[in-house]
């Protein structure tokens, strides 16, 4: 990914957390209504994608900080590239003693995130979540890396093949749960999340 694109993101991202605040205060009541008080925030996570590293979040954790967050950027087992339900496991130990936490998923990220949130129970602890340019349906990439180079394509690439089983399990009933604030931020200029 270029620096580039990873900038806007981050940048995104970051104006995104304090949108999505807003836009919650606007949002009449209902029933799919968050369960975590939206005037009470948590501990901001941090969840890097296929491949990423802690680092590549850090700039937006020093703008979070410097706006007064807490936050924490989660490690993920190989890199990202390791099975996504482990790596929403580990997301859920991130958690551990927090009463709610804001969460921005980057690419790949943001399906973990989505796993904890639905699979987890996450969502019950979540006020808000954001997710950046991320494959909720997979992406032809990882079909070709599973299709031509099987070996080169680890747990995660396999399981970001559209229509994989963690997919289905994801899809299957409605795109996100009920409980916090979601925030979907994607582009149809993304080259490596297609389609978009």
């Amino acid at each position: 990914m270029s620096p580039s694109r990873r900038r806007l993101l981050l940048a995104l991202a970051a104006l995104s957390v304090l949108l999505v605040g807003v836009i919650a205060a606007l949002l009449p009541g209902g029933t799919n209504q968050p369960r975590v008080a939206q005037d009470k925030p948590g501990r901001v996570l941090l969840v890097p994608g296929y491949g990423g590293s802690t680092a590549s979040l850090e700039v937006l954790a020093v703008k979070l900080r410097a706006v007064g967050r807490e936050v924490a950027i989660v490690a993920l087992p190989g890199d990202g590239t390791g099975d996504l339900r482990e790596s929403a496991r580990v997301l859920d130990a991130a958690t551990a003693g927090a009463t709610s936490v804001d969460v921005v998923g980057y690419s790949a990220g943001g399906v973990t995130v989505r796993y904890w949130a639905k699979e987890l129970g996450g969502g019950a602890l979540a006020r808000r979540i954001v997710t950046l340019g991320s494959p909720q349906h997979g992406t032809g990439i990882a079909a070709l890396g599973a299709a031509f180079a099987p070996g080169r394509c680890p747990i995660a690439c396999q399981q970001l093949v559209p229509d994989s089983s963690l997919l289905r399990q994801l899809n299957n009933d409605g795109e996100v749960s009920g409980g916090p604030m979601w925030l979907s931020l994607w582009t149809s200029q993304d080259e490596t999340v297609t389609p978009p």
